[in-house]
């Protein structure tokens, strides 16, 4: 088995879901046992892998910088940089999985020299997550593209969010691994339902994210049997606020598996992007395929553009982002009508027939990486 180099800008793997099932994958389905990442430790203590049994090698080229700051952003240059030169250590029979641009794009200009391969994982557009000034802007662009169509293969969630057409592109939808819904099903047999309605929130709970729009959903259906189950790291005060409610139950961080076990005990997800934020109006949460083959409802703003499928499907609950009215409305109707939950639900239920798992995609493009399948 090639060795697989994984460059990407955080400081652990087990603590990015998209990049702990592409581990996990690697180790157990195709048996890679020489794993590494080349990251950024943001803060302090971070690097440490703590929900792995098996090990992985370990190479911080970057510290310091934290999360959502001004000096995280041109850090990010700094990044770019420090994985140009530190590529050059990679083999030709490598394959480096690259995430994000900015890992992807020094990646591919030393790949041309070195010969190994790259695929970029754009889990987010790098130029729709900063504003830069307009002559940066467009030369980040211009190399996005060209990065795009010169690597292996261009892993995206969907491709509404890019304005130009690449050969490279692999949709690799955002679904759970089949092995973490199976242990997520075991656990949850020892946890009970709090209450006979319950809302799920989990990831990152920051500022844009429903923070605010969640704890004034609370607030109005206090006293109906309306649980919120709260999972993930608090990053606003209207986050720490909502954790403090009576009617929430806040857990923490908790593995994926744990994760996708409170799916179970739930109803509805709540998956809210702010517009403002251009990325968000392409946000392609995990969480759908999570709800989806957990068998639940999704709950998800309109301005969300690839949300389309959930309303055509009658897969979930589309609301305006800033409607707190229109939110309280839709939840109250479903807490009246349990028909009509039950029919979101057993929607879920034939979608995840239709709706592959990660590693069952996994399994395909590294068939494609490599060379096993004729392209």
């Amino acid at each position: 088995m090639k060795k697989i180099r994984i460059v990407a800008p955080l400081s652990s793997l087990s603590e990015r879901t998209r990049l702990y099932k592409l581990a996990l994958f690697l180790y157990d389905t195709l048996g890679c046992k020489n794993i590494s990442h080349i990251g950024w430790e943001r803060i302090e203590g971070e690097r440490d892998e703590k929900r792995f049994d098996f090990e992985i090698d370990k190479k911080i080229i970057l510290k310091g910088g934290g999360y959502g700051t001004r000096k995280v952003k041109w850090m990010y240059f700094m990044w770019l940089i420090k994985t140009f030169f530190y590529c050059f250590k990679f083999g030709k029979n490598d394959i480096v999985w690259a995430l994000g641009f900015e890992s992807a794009f020094p990646a591919m200009l030393v790949s041309k020299i070195r010969g190994f391969k790259v695929v970029f994982d754009d889990a987010d557009r790098f130029s729709m997550i900063f504003k830069f000034p307009f002559i940066i802007d467009k030369t980040i662009k211009f190399f996005e593209k060209y990065t795009s169509r010169n690597v292996a293969y261009h892993v995206v969630p969907g491709t509404e969010r890019y304005n130009f057409k690449s050969k490279k592109f692999y949709v690799l939808k955002n679904t759970p691994s089949e092995s973490q819904i199976e242990k997520a099903k075991q656990i949850s047999k020892k946890l009970e339902k709090p209450a006979s309605f319950v809302i799920n929130i989990n990831g990152w709970l920051g500022a844009g994210r429903g923070m605010q729009e969640a704890l004034m959903l609370i607030k109005s259906l206090e006293k109906e049997d309306l649980k919120i189950i709260l999972i993930g790291k608090l990053d606003c005060k209207a986050a720490e606020e909502l954790s403090e409610h009576k009617n929430v139950i806040y857990k923490g961080k908790l593995s994926n598996a744990e994760t996708l076990a409170n799916y179970f005990l739930s109803d509805l997800v709540l998956t809210f992007y702010d517009p403002k934020l251009e990325i968000n109006q392409y946000a392609e949460s995990n969480k759908w395929g999570d709800a989806i083959k957990t068998g639940i409802g999704i709950i998800v703003n309109k301005e969300v553009k690839p949300a389309k499928f959930i309303e055509e499907n009658n897969l979930g609950v589309i609301v305006p982002y800033n409607d707190i009215d229109e939110l309280v409305s839709e939840v109250q109707k479903l807490l009246i009508n349990g028909t009509k939950l039950s029919e979101l639900k057993s929607n879920a239920k034939q979608y995840s027939y239709i709706m592959p798992y990660y590693d069952d995609q996994l399994k395909k493009l590294f068939k494609k990486v490599n060379n096993e399948e004729t392209q």
